[in-house]
């Protein structure tokens, strides 16, 4: 009689253990204050571009990105000598967004325990789903379009986590995902009973993220879960599939990704259109690199 595969129980911790351990630890990736003011600001009504300028210039290392960025070919602006400008110039959701950007690619920047985990793939995983979910949105929820950007370049930061304080661990996740070609949230799964997505789920409330952003982060593999968000999730999970797909695969090479049919069904664009999506999404993240200077 065929026995069925048992987890390896490689991990010591359990989420609740480690949701413990997050409370109490001195040593959590830090969300830039600038980063929490500037999406408070994207759910009240009332704030304006002066609102949005004042508190990204208390952020003077912030700043500087920012124009650096604005003055990019990418966005192709004119000279944009300060904030003010690079607002009026951009609009507040795409300077919300760059500071989104520019904030995290800082975070992403201190490598933890883990000896497989690639920083600068991780962050580009993170670019390009980011870019892929403002697509979507451009095209079925234009208003929310820079709210689901931030939302792709949050998704992953459960691996802030893992590369941390779970570095052995995602080792062995990562060297299982790649020796069974199987996606690596199914061998943490496996293997230590949660996953990325759970574990940021917890950073993401800690950090006081919006609903639909917590929500994105922990629900991304699995929206059919998301009892609240379960479209804007959808995006987000949609955009992830044609990341990996288009090869910014956050450490993961050579597994097969597929849009489930419920995902594609809640964006509400037809399956045949996702391949110019995924080669638009493409251009941008190439160009994108060079404003955020990736090697």
């Amino acid at each position: 009689m065929e026995t069925q595969a048992q987890p390896a129980n490689t991990s010591s911790v359990d989420l609740n253990r480690l949701a413990v351990r997050l409370s109490r630890s001195e040593n959590l990736p830090v969300l830039p204050q600038a980063v929490s003011s500037v999406l408070k600001l994207a759910d009240d009504p009332n704030a304006g571009p002066r609102d949005l300028e004042r508190v990204i210039e208390r952020d003077p290392a912030i700043t500087a990105k920012i124009l650096r960025a604005a003055n990019s070919a990418y966005y192709g602006s004119p000279n944009v000598p300060n904030i003010g400008r690079a607002i009026a110039f951009l609009g507040m959701n795409a300077v919300r967004s760059l500071v989104v950007s520019v904030a995290f690619q800082g975070m992403t920047a201190n490598r933890g325990t883990s000896q497989r985990f690639d920083n600068l793939e991780y962050w580009r995983h993170s670019l390009a789903v980011a870019t892929g979910a403002r697509i979507l949105g451009r095209l079925r929820m234009p208003m929310r379009a820079e709210e689901l950007y931030c939302a792709g370049m949050m998704h992953d930061i459960g691996y802030l986590i893992l590369d941390r304080f779970m570095g052995t661990e995602l080792d062995t996740a990562l060297e299982q995902a790649l020796n069974d070609k199987t996606p690596i949230h199914e061998q943490e799964e496996f293997l230590y009973g949660f996953t990325h997505a759970d574990v940021g789920g917890l950073l993401a409330e800690k950090w006081g993220m919006t609903p639909m952003i917590q929500a994105a982060v922990k629900y991304h593999h699995n929206p059919q879960e998301d009892g609240n968000y379960f479209e804007t999730t959808c995006f987000i999970s949609a955009a992830n599939v044609l990341a990996h797909q288009a090869g910014f695969t956050n450490n993961t090479v050579g597994i097969t990704w597929e849009l489930e049919p419920h995902v594609v069904k809640a964006v509400g664009i037809p399956l045949e259109q996702f391949d110019a999506i995924r080669d638009v999404m493409v251009q941008e993240v190439l160009k994108a690199e060079d404003t955020f200077k990736i090697q």
